[in-house]
């Protein structure tokens, strides 16, 4: 399965900061607290692991997922 041209993901990292200051008074702890896991998905912020061909030492990083139940990514991976 091919990766979409955006995720949720690429649109909070984009906008998610300015949306919850314009919003502060309308989330919740939580709801910001799903919003910086979504954005820090997949990405060097969470840690990750590299992997390299023996023979011709291709190199590709796999970042750590979030994990969180309400992260698309993550949710679409456990089917």
């Amino acid at each position: 399965m091919s990766r979409p041209e955006f995720e949720v993901a690429d649109i909070f990292r984009r906008h998610g900061e300015s949306y919850r200051q314009a919003n502060a008074g309308h989330l919740d702890r939580c709801q910001c607290r799903v919003m910086a896991a979504i954005e820090a998905c997949r990405t060097a912020a969470l840690g990750g692991h590299v992997t390299r061909c023996r023979q011709c030492g291709h190199t590709e990083i796999a970042y750590c997922s979030c994990r969180d139940r309400h992260c698309p990514t993550c949710q679409g991976s456990c089917t």
